[in-house]
């Protein structure tokens, strides 16, 4: 999220502190399906990861700038490809620091550079140029209560409206594969944002949509007030049972050599070719045990 004085990741905590017990995101729901201990680790405790995959890092840099992009816009101002692509070079080199890691250790800086010149090129080129939809907000904070004890919130990348007049949410993903239907690719957060975004407009139904950056792709779904309802009472239901778990164990994969906890976890599975987080969290003194 760009501010005045500079920039400023999502994820730049310098020092974190337990989640709220009543604050519930869709990041949240889906670490502890991954991993259970952890969301416990990162949700439960508070603890600091001992390093920022150069994946995540990247996705935070573009979406900034898409987000400048469309604030652009709404101020009247026009932005070429050029200074598109000065603007994430800033944005690159003002927000990184040492803790940003590479975690295939056959890449380099460059390569992921090179791919968010490409995806921002791709985007102002074939999407931006030809988009005539209103910005209604740019990285919306959403907040829901759904009971006394459990707030979903989120933040919703863009919420607009198409030439038409249909009220839409958009996620960006710079994944290297496109999602799929299930609860946690493509079947919750952005619709989850669009039943948010519903309970403050008028309309009986909104978009929620999957722009995938890498491969110049949307997908769209319609929430329906029903549908609406019925996402809202699933994330409860999936809020109670992590909250009803009494154990949290390790669930090994392929996804340890991207947490910041794999040198402290005694259960993590970390191929050679992807240890570079490994490597960096054992440098900077985070084996325990």
């Amino acid at each position: 999220m760009l501010v005045a004085s500079g920039y400023t990741s999502r994820m730049s905590d310098s020092v974190l502190a337990p989640t709220p017990s009543n604050s519930y995101s869709f990041s949240r729901m889906k670490s502890f399906r991954q991993c259970p201990m952890r969301y416990r680790f990162r949700y439960l405790q508070g603890r600091k990861e001992a390093f920022r995959s150069i994946e995540s890092y990247l996705g935070n840099a573009v979406h900034d700038v898409l987000e400048w992009l469309y604030g652009q816009r709404n101020g009247g101002l026009r932005s070429d490809l050029t200074t598109v692509l000065e603007r994430f070079a800033a944005r690159w080199t003002e927000g990184w620091d040492e803790t940003i890691t590479i975690i295939r250790i056959d890449e380099e800086v460059e390569t992921y550079i090179r791919l968010g010149r490409e995806m921002l090129e791709r985007f102002h080129r074939d999407t931006f140029a030809c988009d005539r939809s209103q910005t209604v907000a740019l990285e919306q904070r959403l907040s829901e209560r759904l009971t006394d004890n459990v707030v979903f919130t989120g933040f919703a990348d863009r919420v607009g409206r198409t030439e038409k007049g249909r009220l839409f949410v958009i996620d960006y993903k710079t994944s290297r594969s496109e999602g799929d239907g299930s609860e946690f690719s493509e079947g919750l957060q952005a619709p989850l944002y669009a039943a948010c975004v519903l309970r403050h407009h008028a309309e009986e139904e909104a978009l929620a949509g999957y722009h995938y950056l890498r491969h110049g792709t949307t997908r769209w779904q319609q929430v329906d007030r029903d549908r609406a309802q019925d996402l809202l009472n699933r994330f409860l239901e999936l809020v109670e049972e992590t909250n009803a778990a009494g154990e949290f164990p390790a669930r090994p994969g392929i996804l340890c050599a991207w947490c910041g906890f794999n040198a402290e976890c005694p259960a993590a599975e970390v191929a050679d070719r992807f240890s570079g987080g490994l490597r960096q969290a054992e440098k900077m003194g985070r084996r325990l045990l």
